[in-house]
């Protein structure tokens, strides 16, 4: 693979994060593997900043700890899945390999969509994990030193983005801000693909997400042309199981959605060991990891206004015939699990009324 000077430190962290990995993912056993032991699998993605809640309830073994004071007579297995991309986990999900994962907006939708029409899968939205105001933590960049300053001047030229995710969304809106849908070509590339298009310049400009952008910057390849938050659609990410197994495990989904509240918790009032955390368990550098505890948003709770994103969601995913399915949200999630979390923790979820309005500043459940 031909590799550039400047792209060469760039290249070694984006190696770690899909190489490595593999299309199956890379499997990480917390404790060793026995006979004895339940096994559960969990999905999660290095590569997407948003889900690393996962990454503190893994490094921390949050989610054994609550496990523990609920069966303390049991042992588990639990054993963490790296993929790098949802579309990964969504098909170990569908295959009964994975019970929980770690989920994009879209991945999340497409997931429930598999629910629907696989005969064999039932799918639930269990809780949030990272979220970003208004587009936050998604950008399109152009390659370094290139004459297009602003989004006007890609009229004319190509662009690339994994087709179907929540940055094709955004590249998409930001066209329509400006006229421009027509005008530009928009090809399907990974985000590893279109960083090395990027450095180059084999496209004019890419779409992407969080820690990419701010990866490209730091190394001096690249420059933000445009980020996600003119375009005022919230980004999220969340956590979905398989909907049969969870109701046979309750206690189970429950104890995982402690853990995962103990997470935000965390990233909330301790963002250096957060960031720590993040550094360890993604090898990306310091700097960018404390600056994505800052930027995302990571909250549990399920308002009524992350319902209302995901809708427009299924609208844009059956616009682009990635969906074809009419998903009913209100059958996809169910909130009783996290309710239940939050009880046997000793909190009070946010009230009903809360729920409607924006999120709640120092709140993460």
């Amino acid at each position: 693979m031909f590799v550039k000077s400047k792209w060469f430190l760039l290249s070694l962290l984006l190696l770690i994060v899909s190489f490595v990995q593999g299309c199956s993912g890379k499997v990480s056993p917390t404790v060793a593997s026995s006979d004895k032991r339940e096994t559960i699998t969990i999905g999660y993605q290095t590569p997407t900043a948003q889900t690393w809640g996962a990454l503190i309830v893994k490094n921390q073994r949050l989610f054994e700890k609550y496990l523990k004071k609920q069966h303390p007579d049991k042992d588990f297995n639990i054993v963490w899945f790296d993929a790098n991309a949802g579309s990964v986990l969504n098909n170990s999900m569908v295959g009964g390999k994975i019970q929980i994962s770690f989920l994009g907006d879209m991945p999340t939708l497409l997931n429930a969509g598999a629910g629907l029409k696989q005969s064999n899968y039932n799918s639930v939205f269990l809780a949030f994990d990272g979220k970003g105001d208004e587009g936050k933590n998604q950008a399109i960049v152009v390659p370094k030193g290139s004459e297009i300053k602003s989004i006007t001047d890609l009229k004319g030229k190509t662009v690339s983005t994994p087709i179907g995710s929540s940055s094709h969304r955004m590249l998409l809106d930001a066209l329509k801000q400006h006229n421009l849908v027509q005008d530009v070509k928009i090809v399907d590339q990974s985000v590893t693909v279109g960083m090395q298009s990027i450095e180059q310049n084999k496209v004019s400009a890419h779409a992407t997400w969080e820690p990419y952008p701010s990866l490209i910057k730091s190394k001096d390849v690249g420059d933000i042309l445009l980020s996600g938050e003119e375009t005022k659609v919230d980004y999220l990410a969340g956590v979905v199981a398989n909907a049969d197994w969870a109701k046979e495990n309750r206690s189970y989904v429950v104890a995982f959605l402690q853990a995962l509240n103990e997470a935000h918790q965390l990233a909330l009032n301790d963002p250096k060991k957060a960031a720590a955390i993040f550094q360890e368990e993604s090898q990306y550098p310091y700097e960018i990891t404390l600056k994505m505890v800052g930027n995302i948003r990571f909250d549990s709770a399920i308002y009524q206004k992350d319902i209302d994103t995901l809708n427009s969601s299924i609208k844009f995913l059956t616009s682009i015939k990635r969906l074809d399915e009419n998903i009913k949200l209100g059958n996809f999630i169910d909130d009783s699990y996290l309710r239940e979390a939050i009880e046997r923790q000793g909190k009070q979820y946010i009230t009903d009324a809360e729920l409607q309005g924006e999120w709640i500043k120092e709140r993460v459940y």
